[in-house]
């Protein structure tokens, strides 16, 4: 009989049932987790030892020790993107209408404790998120959103997996009102070279080796991304908490080189 993976089990079971699993398995005084509010006796590793994360000096997939909470899995960039809502007031204002692509488990929960806001969740599919009431199925380079829907949008680690990524980014920015922001985080080499990018490569392996995971199209370079989002029409500015707010990277456990990039649409 073959034997099946205690991991493929956990699997099986609801996002709520694998999180007061994990919360029990877990427990611990080291950390608090700031999103999920569950202690544990430390955060764990994540990223990859991919050679070319390293070589090209990818902020976002490079392994990090004591980065992963292990009861949300909320990750240093995960808290990133909490604590700019917090630190500028972003969920201040009742009735702002929020969408979270492919949302991140931590930073949903984080959310749902914000009363007075209109959350929608949405994914390529959606039925990976049941535990979310009202997720909807949707592709980002064609929501069935109307324009002008929402104050913010959420989307972390989406547009590397999207081979038409402009078409994407300009889909948000139609849905976005004016005035509305959206919170856009990618793997992004910072070692000078250029975005790799190739519609040719379709095999997994090669897609790992030249852009760092089996299922991403392109490996960003910084300044190339931005300029990309600005193209479509968006005016962009960086979050950068290690220049402006240094405690806040020792109290949130963030990476000391990420930047979130916030794109914002203009007032027509």
């Amino acid at each position: 009989m073959r034997r099946v993976h205690p991991r493929s089990l956990t699997g099986l079971l609801p996002q709520p049932a694998r999180f007061a699993l994990r919360r029990a398995i877990f427990h611990g005084d080291a950390e608090t987790c700031p999103l999920c509010l569950c202690r544990s006796r430390g955060y764990r590793a994540h990223g990859s030892d991919i050679p070319v994360l390293t070589q090209r000096r990818v902020v976002g997939g490079v392994r990090r020790e004591a980065d992963r909470c292990p009861v949300c899995h909320a990750r240093d960039r995960t808290r990133l993107m909490a604590l700019y809502l917090d630190l500028f007031g972003a969920l201040d204002r009742p009735g702002r209408q929020i969408l979270h692509v492919a949302p991140d488990f931590g930073l949903y929960l984080w959310l749902a404790r914000h009363d007075g806001m209109n959350y929608t969740a949405c994914d390529i599919d959606a039925s990976r998120y049941r535990h979310i009431p009202g997720a909807v199925t949707a592709d980002l380079t064609c929501t069935p959103f109307n324009d002008n829907s929402f104050d913010i949008v959420i989307c972390s680690h989406v547009l590397e997996h999207i081979p038409d990524d402009r078409a994407a980014m300009a889909e948000i920015l139609r849905i976005m009102k004016p005035g509305g922001m959206a919170l856009l985080l990618v793997p992004l080499a910072t070692d000078g070279g250029q975005t790799d990018e190739d519609p040719t490569v379709t095999e997994a392996s090669e897609r790992e080796a030249r852009f760092g995971q089996w299922d991403h199209v392109r490996l960003y370079e910084r300044n190339d991304f931005l300029s990309r989002l600005r193209e479509v029409g968006f005016e962009v500015e960086l979050f950068a908490p290690a220049q402006s707010d240094p405690a806040s990277v020792v109290t949130w456990k963030l990476n000391p080189l990420e930047v979130l990039p916030v794109a914002r649409r203009t007032l027509d």
